[in-house]
């Protein structure tokens, strides 16, 4: 297929000689679950690897194991700032009802040294594409999850995929910005204002020459943590939901992965990856006009004919505001209406999307659901 010839994939982990530094990448910590209701072990494992992620694995293994379901997922995470491992509490609620959970498991740019080329939004899309057929290669049925701005490759690579006849079953979107010109927020209508080149200016910058991506340009991560700070001082004063998130932890496992260090562990993104990002969906809402173009090919959601899709929202979602996910309905308009289901999480922010106990009780149970009406034909 053509994606091979751009981001091709490539079977297990990185040789030796080609590995990142262990600081590129954050483990998860998945290797039990025990619930009042089910109690197992999960396996974690790097089932490919691609010029820039990596497509990590977990599996559920030995006794207790729920029965087998032949559900495969993938969880495309945002490459907005956070390391991937902020999707973990989702990662483990999915393996309640799925035998296996995969995620893009993105680096830490200022580690990738500049030989190993650029990572553009284009580049994003591909790999992630690329994830999404490694899977659903093996029997059973393959589920996407894309969650924030991995929503949009999450979407992109399905309809890409679906152009060839290689759709997944499900597609659910949770929280992302399919059109940011729908309930506009303060970053859509100030990205309007701003030219590229003053952005480049303003906030990218290179690596330091004392990590492996010397000289890569970046959007590093101590802008992203005046940003966050700024963020939850804004939340803070305006009644918003996250200081009460971060103050009383419903996470899986508070102890050892706490919501305020997965949100507070923030890494390089790619400079050219920020700067198109910005400019094919903030600025053109090229999705959304139809001029969106991947390596040549037109990214046409309306290819999606049998791929049940669930789009998920919160209420009080001030990051991918109310509306602005459930345009990827309007974008596919050939889904059969059996095959539709919108959720909007009542008094949920951004973070409790995929984050604590209203994730667990209402969005999960949607996401089940979705999976089974895809199953059902």
């Amino acid at each position: 297929m053509w994606l091979d010839d751009h981001r091709p994939l490539a079977p297990g982990a990185p040789a030796p000689d080609r590995c990142l530094d262990e600081d590129a990448f954050r483990p998860f910590g998945i290797d039990h679950i025990s619930t009042t209701a089910i109690d197992f072990a999960v396996s974690d494992t790097v089932r490919a690897h691609l010029p820039y992620g990596m497509l990590r694995s977990f599996k559920r293994t030995g006794e207790g194991a729920p029965p087998p379901t032949g559900r495969r997922v993938l969880v495309v995470s945002p490459l907005a700032g956070g390391f991937p491992f902020l999707m973990r509490d989702l990662v483990v609620s999915l393996l309640a009802i799925a035998d296996e959970v995969a995620i893009t498991d993105w680096p830490d740019a200022r580690y990738v040294p500049v030989s190993a080329g650029p990572f553009s939004f284009v580049d994003n899309c591909i790999e992630t594409a690329q994830m999404i057929r490694a899977l659903s290669e093996e029997a059973g049925s393959t589920h996407v999850v894309g969650v924030c701005q991995g929503s949009v490759p999450a979407l992109v690579g399905a309809a890409l995929l679906a152009q060839a006849g290689l759709a997944p079953a499900s597609l659910t979107l949770i929280g992302g910005p399919i059109d940011p010109s729908r309930n506009p927020t303060r970053l859509w209508r100030m990205l309007q204002g701003r030219t590229l080149e003053a952005l480049e200016r303003q906030v990218i910058e290179p690596v330091a020459e004392r990590f492996p991506g010397a000289g890569r340009r970046v959007f590093p991560a101590w802008r992203q943590t005046d940003t966050f700070a700024l963020y939850l001082w804004r939340q803070s004063m305006t009644g918003g939901r996250l200081p009460l998130q971060l103050a009383f932890d419903e996470g899986d496992d508070p102890f050892r992965f706490p919501l305020a260090r997965l949100c507070w562990t923030l890494m390089d993104v790619p400079g050219e990856f920020f700067i198109e990002n910005v400019a094919t969906i903030f600025q053109a809402n090229a999705l959304v006009q139809g001029t969106l173009e991947v390596a040549g090919h037109r990214v046409d959601p309306a290819a999606l004919r049998q791929t049940a899709l669930l789009t998920v929202e919160g209420a009080e979602d001030d990051i991918s505001a109310l509306c602005q996910t459930e345009a990827a309905h309007d974008l596919c308009p050939n889904i059969p209406e059996a095959k539709r289901a919108r959720l909007v999480v009542p008094k949920a922010g951004h973070f409790a999307l995929f984050y604590g106990r209203a994730m667990r009780a209402q969005v999960i149970p949607a996401v089940s659901h979705i999976m089974a009406a895809a199953e059902g034909g």
